[in-house]
């Protein structure tokens, strides 16, 4: 077996495992992540990723659940603690690494798809 942890480290794995539901949550991360400053609604964030306002929601809230982002009047902003940002940003940079990207791939797809 791939040794997922060994390529990742505990702290992103630990992340993903917890965070990370589904690649567009990854991608509504990395968004948010890379434009910290964004506010935006539902309707502005499904255009910058290309996806349906309808598909984000239930990310959003599990985002906002896990106080990653937060809503107020209907506005979405990028709210995690400075810890949680830290480890964000490891996630967003195991992202630009081939190996790591696939094996966070590899991770999150186990996740949606147990028998994978």
């Amino acid at each position: 077996m791939y040794d997922l942890e060994g390529v990742l480290g505990p702290a992103v794995m630990g992340f993903v495992d917890q965070h990370v539901r589904s690649l567009l949550t990854w991608d509504i991360l990395v968004f948010f992540h890379r434009n910290p400053d964004a506010v935006l609604d539902t309707e502005g964030l499904a255009s910058r990723l290309g996806r349906r306002a309808e598909e984000l929601e239930p990310e959003v809230a599990a985002l906002c659940d896990s106080r990653i982002l937060a809503i107020a009047g209907g506005l979405i902003r990028y709210k995690p603690s400075p810890e949680m940002r830290d480890t964000i940003g490891r996630f967003v940079e195991s992202c630009q690494d081939r190996g790591r990207r696939l094996a966070l791939i590899a991770l999150v797809l186990h996740k949606i798809n147990p028998g994978y």
